[in-house]
């Protein structure tokens, strides 16, 4: 692409760039970002992310992790699965204590400053991981959700032109096998037993809730259904289909109450398990993979499984992704092609090449012998971003990533307007003329 192709659309689609170029009586002024409105709500159209004003859209951000740690527990090592904290604090405080600690933890892991953090580093989009426990006061998702927490993180990333991604990362009777899904010993999702027939009906349940809640919030890019799905689960291939029918239900359920927000489809791995795009034709939706990226074999190889359905279509977004030594040369990759990704994660335990922050607690919960004030407190300001390391190599790559998003007029309007390039100090802006 050249440079005179890079034309930023003013006034629209805030969030997509760090900076909007309106053009006043012959001037050229740079503003702040704007909070996305109505204007900016997105849909998939022709492999691409398209918003109601017309803006072409690449979604690049990153991943805000929810992992529990910072306890101590005497038969729990400290990578123990979430629900496996969670049914620690359960079994002594109730479900509902242990929920309300779970979400002081949350609540001060990512906070409004965060989301402020993530803006300024150029990122126009962030997914936010959903646990089926987190949400909901009763089993099997027959309660009502609680979206006070949730609501208010949205309204953050609203406000910083900063784009949603809701991801369900831990459905009901469980998606894989991973441990950041569930327990990491069992999955009934896609089992043919009583318990994985009540769980798809569960699941069905909660995305109807969410869909329902949200509906008219632009904020929301899209709705993630399952993070990662049939990973490191036995003969997965034979559950394939099932999965591929049960997307088909619940885009069904969603469309029952929502039908403007993109849906975003999982691959089980590779690009090609992913479901025929000719099923869900017309149904605005995404294709989504997860990727490490750790050799250029392995960037290639997702590069060709793409092209290999260019024709669909229908859009990619990378929904996390991961590369320790070829974080750069990825995301340039991904970028060169038109993909959308987000990279993963903006904080977490211990100084991994994945974490944007990363560090450990001041002082480990005990969750033996601590009382629930003493967890409460150990959850609360000694979990702030401000108290963990920023990972400089990291946050160079990704500022250098972000700055490259743009954002492109409709073919008509790159025809008849003419174009401009200016610099202002170190940035170049584009744009063209009204």
């Amino acid at each position: 692409m050249t440079d005179n192709e890079k034309i930023l659309v003013a006034g629209c689609a805030a969030g997509a760039a760090a900076a909007t170029v309106p053009a006043v009586y012959g001037f050229v002024r740079a503003t702040a970002r704007q909070p996305i409105t109505d204007r900016d709500f997105l849909r998939a159209e022709n492999g691409e992310f398209i918003s109601e004003c017309g803006a072409h859209m690449s979604l690049r951000g990153i991943n805000l992790n929810d992992d529990l740690f910072g306890f101590t527990k005497a038969d729990l090592d400290g990578n123990a699965a979430d629900y496996d904290v969670f049914a620690a604090l359960e079994a002594r405080f109730g479900t509902y204590g242990a929920r309300l600690l779970v979400s002081k933890y949350n609540e001060n892991f990512i906070t409004p400053s965060d989301i402020k953090k993530i803006a300024k580093l150029g990122a126009n989009c962030v997914r936010i991981p959903l646990r089926y426990k987190y949400l909901l006061s009763k089993k099997n998702c027959k309660g009502d959700i609680d979206f006070e927490r949730l609501d208010k993180i949205v309204e953050k990333c609203k406000k910083a032109g900063i784009y949603v991604i809701l991801d369900l990362h831990s459905a009901p009777g469980f998606q894989n096998t991973d441990s950041a899904c569930g327990t990491g010993d069992s999955s009934v999702l896609f089992s043919s037993s009583k318990d994985g027939f009540e769980a798809r009906n569960a699941t069905v349940r909660l995305w109807a809730q969410i869909a329902a809640h949200y509906k008219d919030e632009p904020a929301i890019a899209a709705y993630d259904l399952l993070n990662r799905p049939l990973n490191r689960i036995a003969e997965w291939e034979s559950n394939l289909d099932t999965l591929h029918k049960f997307y088909r239900r619940l885009l069904k359920a969603i469309r029952s109450v929502d039908e403007k927000h993109i849906i975003i489809l999982e691959a089980a791995g590779a690009p090609d398990t992913l479901p025929d795009a000719e099923k869900f034709k017309g149904e605005n939706i995404a294709y989504g993979l997860y990727s490490h990226f750790h050799t250029t074999y392995e960037i290639e190889s997702l590069l060709n499984g793409v092209k290999a359905l260019s024709s669909s279509g229908v859009p990619f977004v990378v929904c996390k992704l991961r590369a320790d030594d070829n974080l750069d040369s990825s995301l340039e990759a991904l970028n060169d092609n038109g993909i959308s990704w987000l990279a993963g994660d903006y904080k977490g335990e211990g100084l991994k090449a994945a974490y944007l922050y990363g560090g450990t607690a001041a002082e480990n919960a005990d969750l033996d012998a601590d009382t629930y004030d003493e967890i409460e407190k150990k959850w609360s300001k000694p979990l702030a971003t401000k108290n963990y390391t920023l990972n400089k190599e990291m946050a160079a790559v990704l500022k250098k990533a972000f700055k490259d998003s743009i954002v492109l007029p409709d073919k008509e309007e790159k025809t008849t307007a003419p174009k401009f390039r200016v610099k202002l100090g170190a940035r170049i802006i584009y744009g063209k003329t009204v």
